[in-house]
């Protein structure tokens, strides 16, 4: 075997791209690189490369026979049979039907006011100082994936244990991911249980449905794709929230022009999700047949990763792709791309709009609590983020 970079390449100051994204497309736009456990794919480092990869039917996401490449040893959330990211058609077409309805622009615009309500809420009880991240990115979204799935709540506390755990990369044994994701299973597996007594309205009330009448969501799928809906639905949404602060905030002039024209806020937004991604894509599929990409050619039964990263930093798509430009045309690869694109884009962008249009109206002079250098990131882990992020409501 041949000498290959390792994958994923660790990221650069404040979580951005690592340079080797740009050395790859200038060189190697699609190459091999060795994956932590131990499986060799290509990477796509271009935009094009990237939206065939995402887009065409030959390239497979059931990866469960012998053999298959895998990102890391051992399991892992983003590989795991029975949930939809890991399903083709028509299995996927079937699961994604049954799971796209409450996501709709119409129902998610509904719930604006109420995530507007609970954003000021939750900054009135927030001290002069506080950490961003565990004190308003965290809980915000926890609160809106459990009025969408229309549970009253659940125990934060644990899933967050749960959620760390599963995302690790090397900080556990694969052990105690194993055991993690088992506790998280059986935690969600009762909170079905309960639910089936009084379903009321919301996403588990319509997935439990599906399981117990005619279409027949079977019950593995219904606490799998509920485990992983819960996991999403907070994890990715605070990190990217996180992250996107601190980049408005140093330098402050982003937020302080947000704060003079809020209504800059979901272009912006856009921006926002192209630039400061938590983590580029962990997905691994398989070709079914021979592809020929812009960058070269995908032999049958050959992995390929099209990355997040590389394609939202192509310069030749976005120029000066490292600025924020909240007047881009060109659309990012955030939320990917084709079937497996993310089925709560539209969620995720209307708690982003939200959330910073209330933040930067009621606290128009929010600053960090000290230096963007002394900011501490995640290592270790599929989300790229910072451990803790102390703000200001106002400037000292």
């Amino acid at each position: 075997m041949g000498v290959f970079e390792h994958y994923p390449f660790m990221p650069g100051p404040r979580g951005v791209p690592a340079g080797a994204y740009a050395d790859r497309r200038d060189r190697e736009p699609l190459g091999k690189v060795l994956l932590p456990s131990g499986d060799t794919v290509y990477l796509t480092t271009t935009y094009e490369d990237a939206v065939v990869v995402l887009s065409d039917p030959r390239f497979s996401r059931e990866l469960g026979y012998p053999g298959a490449p895998r990102m890391f040893s051992g399991f892992t959330i983003a590989e795991a049979p029975g949930i939809l990211t890991s399903m083709d058609p028509p299995e996927h077409t079937r699961l994604r039907r049954l799971l796209s309805g409450v996501f709709t622009p119409r129902q998610v615009n509904g719930w604006r006011p109420g995530l507007r309500a609970l954003t000021s809420e939750l900054i009135d009880t927030l001290p002069e100082e506080f950490d961003f991240l565990h004190d308003f990115a965290f809980p915000l979204p926890v609160r809106v994936i459990c009025d969408v799935m229309g549970v009253p709540g659940i125990d934060a506390v644990r899933v967050r244990v749960w959620s760390d755990a599963m995302l690790s990369t090397s900080s556990l044994s694969e052990e105690d991911k194993l055991a993690a994701a088992m506790e998280f299973y059986a935690y969600i597996a009762e909170v079905i249980a309960a639910h089936r007594e009084n379903p009321g309205d919301g996403l588990l009330a319509s997935m439990i449905h599906a399981r117990d009448g005619a279409d027949r969501l079977s019950e593995d799928e219904l606490v799998r794709n509920t485990l992983g809906l819960f996991l999403a639905g907070h994890e990715t949404t605070g990190s990217v929230l996180a992250r996107s602060i601190l980049r408005l905030l140093d330098p402050p002039e982003g937020y302080d022009r947000l704060a003079a024209e809020p209504a800059l806020v979901p272009s912006a937004v856009e921006e926002l999700l192209r630039l400061e991604q938590p983590g580029d894509s962990p997905l691994i599929r398989v070709a079914t047949e021979d592809v020929d990409l812009p960058s070269g050619t995908v032999r049958k039964g050959e992995g390929v990763i099209a990355s997040f990263a590389g394609a939202n930093f192509d310069p030749s798509i976005f120029p000066d792709p490292h600025a924020m430009d909240p007047h881009r045309e060109a659309t990012h690869l955030a939320f990917g791309r084709g079937p497996h694109y993310c089925l709560g884009a539209n969620l995720a962008r209307m708690e982003l709009q939200e959330i910073l249009g209330v933040l930067v109206r009621r606290l128009p002079r929010l600053t960090l609590s000290g230096l963007s250098g002394e900011v501490e990131w995640t290592a270790g882990s599929i989300m790229i983020r910072p451990t803790r992020l102390p703000v200001r409501k106002r400037p000292a």
